[in-house]
């Protein structure tokens, strides 16, 4: 992605490989913008089809998951895209495929398993079982979502996806990775984002968040799955060893406190 500036507007610039990857950006603008969805930013027109132009976000402040404010914006722009299934049918789209979040994870464990040598070396052969016992303990508890009322999930609601400007406006930015599925898939997985930024305490995430309650104690065991613990140690093994250097001692405390909390999550769920 480019910043390019042209007298005084600021625009943004995302090339494409494939031309259906750029035209299912501007599918899905063009039906949220029908709808007068005003937390996505219109598409200007570029001569390049394979290039998405944007206005530029003045300040492009991330949003921070451990504000209560910015906790609340974020999921009301969540629950402002998933309701707009009530008036399109997303599923009848050929840009979006349906999510299967429990395959997902089988496929994720399964790489987890490939880079043993890396977690044995850089996690240690404890650690690296202890996790590989809670994934595979959760995936064997874990029930498939039903497939009822698909919505779009925009697929990618990491905290640089939600941006300010500089009026404390919230957008939400880069539907890459969007698709159709429950809108609870999308909730477990803004949850899993956001429980370690409040010691993932179940009770006091659901109390700020009562729209929260929404979700069953089936769809909530789907917190068990170490989901962030996996993702991020499968991106350090693509790393360099001098950027392993500055990240690793991080992603170490971050592990230790994850490891050290989730077993409370556990007994936290089942009494609820």
């Amino acid at each position: 992605m480019w910043k390019w500036q042209v007298g005084e507007l600021e625009f943004s610039l995302k090339k494409y490989n494939d031309i259906d990857e750029a035209e299912k950006i501007r599918y899905i603008h063009e039906q949220l913008i029908l709808l007068n969805q005003s937390y996505i930013l219109p598409i200007e027109s570029n001569s390049d089809q394979f290039i998405i132009q944007q206005p530029w976000v003045e300040n492009g402040a991330k949003v921070r998951f451990d504000s209560r404010k910015d906790r609340e914006d974020s999921l009301n722009l969540l629950h402002k895209l998933h309701k707009t299934g009530n008036k399109i049918n997303w599923r009848n789209s050929r840009y979006l495929h349906e999510i299967n979040l429990r395959k997902k994870w089988e496929h994720r464990l399964e790489k987890w398993l490939h880079a043993s040598p890396f977690l044995y070396q850089h996690l240690g052969k404890t650690k690296t079982k202890r996790i590989t016992d809670f994934a595979e303990q959760a995936l064997a508890e874990i029930k498939p979502m039903s497939t009822r009322n698909l919505t779009i999930l925009h697929g990618d609601i990491v905290h640089h996806n939600f941006v300010r400007d500089k009026k404390g406006k919230m957008y939400l930015i880069d539907f890459d990775l969007a698709c159709v599925g429950v809108k609870e898939v999308e909730l477990i997985l803004w949850m899993h984002r956001v429980l370690p930024h409040v010691e993932y305490d179940i009770h006091k995430l659901v109390q700020h968040h009562p729209t929260l309650n929404s979700l069953n104690k089936e769809e909530l065991h789907y917190l068990l799955f170490p989901n962030e613990l996996l993702r991020e140690w499968l991106y350090a093994t693509s790393l360099s060893d001098l950027q392993l250097k500055t990240f690793l001692p991080k992603l170490r405390l971050f592990t230790d406190k994850t490891l050290r909390l989730l077993p409370n999550l556990r007994l936290d769920l089942e009494r609820m």
